[in-house]
């Protein structure tokens, strides 16, 4: 009977390091995989574009070791490229890109793309 008992104990203790294990491991990963998207998405998380006085701005922030291409383009609504604003890699931190619009006219796409993210806006100019 001691025998028994002491190998359910044994039994017991191995289920309750490996659930542990289990739940550090799952726990480990989320928050890994939170880290991931927060960072692959920060750029589209921090992006901004105003049009004042016949300029475009657009302003969007790179992460720390964020080493990926960023493409920022504005095309006409037919799908003809009006601008680059933004083509490789960027420093980190805070980054502005302008344009001057001139006499456009009707609705415009600014489209931004990296690797794992776009985001298109539509503008409109008078």
């Amino acid at each position: 009977m001691q025998e028994v008992l002491e190998t359910m104990r044994s039994a017991l203790l191995v289920s309750a390091v490996c659930i542990l294990l289990y739940v550090l491991g799952k726990r480990m990963s989320n928050s890994m995989r939170k880290s991931e998207t927060k960072m692959s998405f920060s750029l589209i998380d921090q992006f901004e574009s105003e049009i004042k006085n016949g300029v475009l701005t657009v302003v969007f922030h790179v992460p720390i070791n964020f080493k990926k291409p960023i493409e920022i383009v504005l095309r006409s609504d037919q799908g003809s490229v009006l601008a680059t604003l933004q083509e490789g890699v960027c420093e980190r931190g805070r980054q502005t890109r302008s344009c001057a619009v001139g006499e456009w006219s009707g609705r415009c796409v600014l489209a931004l793309r990296s690797e794992n993210q776009s985001l298109e806006r539509y503008l409109f100019f008078d």
